[in-house]
Parts: structure tokens; sequence; C-alpha cells
């Protein structure tokens, strides 16, 4: 709609009279105080009213109306909304042609954006929380502002280590670009005071050897129903007497953040030369870069296999402690753990079957594990249902004995009853 300067005062009685007429309808109002003086009513040539969700104004406008100031801005407009009852509210843009369509693109695309907003939770260390609240959460704020997005603590748990960001994908990962360049920051003063690291980060740095101990524990399965049961997927298998299981949830999540952390860290030549590794102590907790893979892990040197007097690398076998397997490595693959990686639980949980045993009673056939894989899903990260029937201990590790359940498909596979069903097995209940 289009106007001239003598139809302006008409206007604004217009709009006078229909947001004085409507109770509660002015929500939000930018309007410069000098919006109408004669100067600026030269310039005014068009106005716009556009349709946006009501769920969307909030997003529209801005922490403290940063979003749409910013518009107003760049598109030399005047925007404000109205509320004429309904699922929409109206926006009114005011200013020239080119103005008015420019500010309209922008506040539709923001329409877009809010659509697309998600909630990611993100794992952190209880160091990186303790700075971003530092001297009343500036840190905080300004990450927030600059990503554009909203972030909260968790507040739930004794220990905070998570954030809650509310955002578009990008914004996202902006704010995850934030928190590593804080961690990146954290480095020099942990290699300082840290025993096991010499003092300064040098790619000449003295290797260092790592300490064998179990500072982490493992995680333990407990229900998370009322029937005793809880969601599991499981990581590898050696057969039906002797896999590993994840716990699925939020778990999950932070294990994904650990490994992107470690390869982020480990990835970096000079990182790698200072925390290399001269001697080796079976039993010792490592990082590793896994075999035909892109990603660094945390693992535990189970044998060594360093021969003297030879130009090869040394051969360690390392098992990975989030996942339950064992793999063979070299020597520049291998680094030293650092201790801001041990802040989460090993994931993998062993386990065995319960109610079935091996048919003859010896070991399980290559057909029968191969069926075991297939039927719990092995590392294709889909969710089985868990109860935790007794515990054994070996070699001072709890193994939990399980039932397991698959709920994937229309009809719940109990998979004990199944390898019983193919004749891999035989019923102990």
């Amino acid at each position: 709609m289009t106007s001239d300067s003598s139809l302006l005062p008409s206007l604004k009685t217009l709009f006078a009279t229909v947001t004085a007429g409507i109770t509660g309808t002015l929500v939000y109002h930018y309007m410069k105080t000098n919006f109408f003086t004669a100067k600026d009513e030269e310039k005014i040539k068009e106005s716009l009213y556009v349709e946006v969700p009501r769920d969307t104004v909030a997003h529209l406008i801005g922490r403290n109306g940063t979003s749409i100031k910013q518009i107003e801005e760049e598109t030399c407009t005047a925007v404000s909304f109205i509320d004429p009852g309904g699922a929409c509210r109206l926006a009114v843009i005011r200013g020239s042609k080119d103005g008015v369509q420019l500010a309209k693109m922008q506040l539709l695309k923001c329409v877009e954006e809010h659509a697309q907003l998600e909630t990611t939770e993100i794992f952190v260390s209880e160091k990186t929380i303790d700075r971003l609240t530092a001297q009343e959460s500036k840190k905080l704020r300004e990450i927030a502002a600059l990503s554009k997005t909203r972030i909260y603590i968790d507040g739930v748990r004794e220990k905070r280590t998570s954030l809650l960001v509310r955002g578009t994908y990008h914004q996202i990962e902006k704010v995850r670009e934030f928190l590593k360049e804080m961690v990146a920051e954290e480095i020099p003063a942990a290699t300082e005071t840290s025993n096991n690291v010499p003092m300064k980060r040098s790619p000449n740095a003295a290797r260092t050897q790592p300490e064998k101990s179990t500072p982490t524990e493992y995680e333990k399965l407990e229900p998370t129903s009322s029937d005793g049961f809880c969601e599991v997927m499981v990581s590898f298998v050696e057969s039906p007497s002797k896999f590993f299981v994840q716990k699925a949830g939020p778990c999950s999540k932070e294990l994904d953040c650990l490994i992107d952390d470690l390869t982020d860290f480990y990835s970096v030549k000079e990182n790698r030369q200072q925390y290399a590794i001269s001697k080796y102590v079976v039993g010792s907790l490592v990082a590793i870069l896994a075999p035909d893979d892109t990603c660094w892990y945390r693992g535990r040197v189970v044998s060594i296999d360093l021969e003297e007097d030879s130009d090869d690398d040394g051969i360690l076998s390392v098992n990975l402690v989030d996942f339950g397997d064992t793999v063979i490595v070299k020597q520049p693959h291998v680094a030293i753990l650092r201790p801001e990686f041990l802040s989460m639980n090993f994931q993998a949980i062993e386990c065995r079957m319960a109610y079935i045993e091996p048919i003859g009673g010896g070991e399980w056939s290559e057909k029968a594990i191969e069926a075991f894989e297939t039927l719990t899903y092995c590392a294709s990260w889909k969710i089985l249902m868990a109860r935790v029937e007794s515990n054994a201990t070996m070699n001072s590790n709890c193994i939990h004995v399980l039932k397991l359940v698959d709920t994937n498909t229309e009809k719940d596979i109990d998979i004990a009853t199944e390898l019983v069903r193919l004749e891999f097995g035989y019923s102990t209940a």
C-alpha cells in the first residue's frame, strides 16, 4: 500500500484507532521518536503489512530488540507489530519502496530460521562452565550474542557439565567453535600444571610415559522403567557369552562430543608430538587413532610388541574402552591421554546373555556369532531393551548377565529365544 505525504495524518489516525480499539494489540513497537517529523515524512513512500506466526515474534525482535533494530538499520525502515487476533500478527514496515521489500525479505528469512530452530546439549568440562559463569556470566552472554543463540546451563545435575543451546544448526556450530577456542586457551595453563607433560608446548618436547592407572570407572546398567529394562546399543560382539553395550540416551551425545574433542586435539601434529610416548606400559590409558578411521578414541594398552634395533614402528594392542573391541595400532598413532578426557566414565559395558548356552556346551559357532551380531544390530546403533538378570565377576570386572529384547519390529523379539529357535543354543531358563 503506497501513500504520499498528504495522506500521513490520516494514516497516523487510522493506526492509532486500530491499535487503541483492540485490547493488548500493540505487542512491540520500534518507531523512532521523530519518525513523523516533516523531514522523515518526505522519505516515507510505502507501508507494507506482513503476516508472521505468533510464536515467531519474539525471535524476530531478538534479545533486547537487537534483531529488529538490525533489520531497521540495514533497510532504513521502521518496523512495528500489531495483534489483530488469531494465529498471526502483523508486522508493519514503513520506509522507501526498496527498503520495505528488503525488510520483508529479511523478516521472512527470520521466520524460516525460526522453523529450523533446535535445542542441542553440548557437554563441556566443569572448568569451562566456571569460566563461562565467572564475572556475572559475561563470557556466556558474549557467546550467546555473537552466535545469536540462547544458552542455558544445566542446573539439574550436581555437577554442571552441559549447556543447552537453542538456535539453528549453523548458530549452534558457532557456539561449538567458541567453546573449542576457550578450551584451546586453557591448554597452556593445564600443560604447566601437569606432572605428566612438558612445561611448554613444543614439537621437540621431551617424551613422557603415561601412568598405569584406572581413574575412570566403567558405566553400569540401571533400570529406567518399572519392568527393570533400560535402553542399550550393542557396540561389539565376541560371542553371546561376551559382548559390549553402551547406554542409550544423554551418554551417547556426550561420547560423540568427547570423540570430536579428542579428534580435534590429536589431529594437530604439534599436540601429537608433545604427547608422544617414549615407553609403553600395559594397562596405561592412551589416545589412539583407530585403523582405517579418521577419529581418535580412548584406549587401554593390552599388549606391546616393540622390537629393539628395528626401524619399524612399534605395534600395540589397545582396547577401546568406550566400544569394547581391541585394535592393533602403530606407535605414531598412540599418544598420552590428557586428564581432561577422563571426565566421562568408560562407555563399553561388558555383558553376556542370560538363559542360554551354546549347543553342545562348548564354544559358540561362527554362524551363531554372526546371527547374534545381526539380531543385536551390532555397531549399527539401534536401541535394544536390556534387563540385568544377574551379575558376574571376572578379573575384577563386573559383567552384566542380560535379557535382550528387540522392539524395533512389529513383534518384540527375545534374542535368547530366537537363538534357540535357530538351533544355535539351548535354553537354561
